[in-house]
């Protein structure tokens, strides 16, 4: 797979266009089609990605991913796409009416198809819509593909919906929407040693600026670090035990039946299922318990969830 900065003159590609954040399971869909498409016919399939969120550009706030961007593209990459092609998302393409996008997508790649999803906007305030682009498809002979809304369990399948599931921490739909667990990664860091002292060491994270938050509390984790997999209780919160002088929640994990020494490597980080809520201790004994409380769940969920 190549990916170009900006457009590229590639013609006769089947393309398909949306944000794709998480590139959850319909996302995969549209994806599949294009790129099915493009072997059938003997064409290449591309992606068109905004390097950032339109709602970052349009209210100036930092918008919260499901995945990181560098994994996206390495979603895309599994999936056999040949072309990927990031976009900024600046004023000239804001401003652009959904005519003279398609236009400018006409004159880089003179497409042999498009696909989106069912509810794909474009151009300036989103007016554009599969309907227009069924327009277009005339106009410009290529085909269009429009995939019809996916439903998992009654759920639409969405990255909203995906984003609240996490806010939420409904681990289970996101992982059923998505198509694999929701996950984080992150460097192991140096943090304090306090949970040596109580024989549970910790492995101290940074949670992922770019990526919606999960709520404060413990959770059940499944651990991937570059040899093996492990179960891990992670807290995410303030730790009011320790230090009640944070104002940052702070992502630390305990790994079951490890003792290795991972500072300074990334691991990925997936979460299973919430514990319980972040809450004060009146003092370390009275944590370990607790922590104590929390491996076992873990181990009992592992021991009737071989898949995990």
């Amino acid at each position: 797979m190549k990916v170009f900065n900006g457009f590229k003159h590639i013609k006769n590609l089947s393309l398909a266009l949306g944000f794709f954040d998480g590139i959850h399971i319909g996302h995969a869909v549209v994806i599949k089609n294009a790129v099915d498409f493009a072997k059938k016919n003997g064409l290449f399939s591309g992606v068109i990605l905004f390097g950032s969120h339109p709602r970052e550009f349009f209210s100036g706030q930092k918008f919260k991913h499901i995945i990181e961007f560098n994994d996206k593209i390495s979603l895309l990459n599994n999936m056999d796409v040949d072309y990927v092609f990031i976009i900024n998302f600046n004023a000239d393409i804001a401003k652009m009416s959904p005519q003279d996008y398609i236009n400018l997508i006409v004159r880089f790649f003179e497409p042999s198809a498009i696909t989106t999803g069912y509810n794909h906007s474009f151009g300036q305030g989103g007016l554009g819509s599969p309907q227009t682009l069924q327009q277009f498809a005339k106009n410009f002979n290529f085909k269009y593909f429009q995939i019809p809304q996916i439903t998992v369990d009654n759920h639409s399948v969405s990255s909203t919906i995906i984003r609240n599931a996490i806010k939420g921490s409904d681990f289970e739909l996101a992982k059923k929407l998505l198509g694999y667990s929701f996950y984080i990664k992150s460097p192991v860091i140096h943090g304090r040693q306090i949970g040596r002292t109580i024989n549970f060491p910790t492995a101290n994270l940074i949670y992922p600026n770019s990526i919606v938050n999960v709520d404060n509390g413990v959770y059940l984790v499944k651990v991937d670090t570059h040899k093996q997999s492990y179960i891990g209780v992670m807290n995410y919160g303030l730790r009011p035990t320790i230090d009640k002088s944070d104002f940052i929640p702070v992502p630390e994990v305990h790994l079951l039946d490890f003792s290795a020494n991972l500072y300074g490597s990334i691991i990925k980080v997936s979460f299973i299922e919430k514990i319980r809520d972040e809450k004060p201790f009146s003092s370390l004994t009275e944590l370990k318990c607790q922590i104590e409380k929390d491996c076992l769940f873990a181990r009992s969920y592992a021991s009737f969830n071989s898949k995990i």
